[in-house]
């Protein structure tokens, strides 16, 4: 049984870039691929960053110059490898961050994704893709008999969870759009679907089988200071208070006669 990818383990991630080979798994990224191209074209900047389990740039459409992936391993054709977990960028330096099926299979998503937090600018995009296990795809990861195969031994992250993260690291939800309904079979029968015209006019239900979020990273919060009300004496926590020194407070004036 592979076991789900760490970034010191060739042999799943192999498996999962197969399977992105495939006639399915190429299909999937065709869809993805159309989405991206409407959303990343609005996104404006001087750094996107991708980072995906697979090898193929699906930031073309994307107006930003210096745009670039990241590789999980040191035989990647690619300008920069490093580990998910010690990315090699300054904090608040990026302005577009793509993850593509990234968190479907690390061992410690949450991790990863505070590491991302940190260097993503604030109120910059970061893009989120992964599958929805609220879906026929995760229906059929349940029951399949071949679930140790990709990307079956992934880790399918509800959306609901992946936004409740994201709150916590101070994010807030732009939009998340749904695409594949279809069970996972190749199929060549019908078109699919058209998102040339925008993504408002193709049908949003959230049992898509993969989701692609979008988020944008907040200023510093502010936190709420509230009264706390203690049961002690109202007097019982004046010894915080610093003392003054007798040294440096000036006498009180005597009143003068009249």
């Amino acid at each position: 049984m592979p076991e789900i990818f760490t970034e010191d383990s060739g042999t799943a991630l192999d498996d999962i870039r197969d399977w992105f080979a495939s006639k399915l798994g190429r299909q999937v990224l065709y869809t993805e691929r159309q989405i991206l191209d409407q959303l990343l074209d609005g996104f404006f900047g001087y750094h996107l960053l991708q980072v995906s389990v697979q090898q193929q740039q699906l930031y073309q459409s994307s107006p930003i110059q210096h745009k670039f992936s990241l590789g999980m391993r040191t035989d990647d054709k690619v300008p920069m490898i490093a580990r998910t977990t010690l990315l090699p960028f300054e904090d608040d330096s990026i302005d577009v961050i793509l993850l593509h099926h990234l968190l479907d299979f690390l061992e410690s998503p949450l991790e990863t994704l505070r590491e991302v937090s940190r260097v993503a600018l604030p109120m910059g995009y970061l893009v989120i893709i992964g599958f929805n296990p609220i879906s026929s795809w995760g229906l059929w990861k349940l029951g399949a008999s071949f679930a140790h195969r990709a990307p079956w031994f992934g880790h399918f992250i509800r959306p609901g969870r992946l936004m409740d993260w994201l709150d916590v690291l101070n994010y807030k939800i732009d939009r998340a759009q749904y695409c594949l309904y279809r069970p996972p079979v190749f199929t060549t029968h019908g078109k699919p679907p058209d998102y040339s015209r925008g993504l408002s006019r193709v049908a949003n239900l959230p049992f898509g089988s993969v989701y692609i979020i979008v988020a944008r990273k907040q200023k510093g919060a502010m936190t709420p200071i509230r009264p706390v009300w203690r049961s002690e004496p109202a007097f019982g926590q004046l010894g915080v208070v610093r003392p003054l020194r007798r040294d440096l407070v000036a006498p009180p004036r005597e009143a003068k006669p009249d």
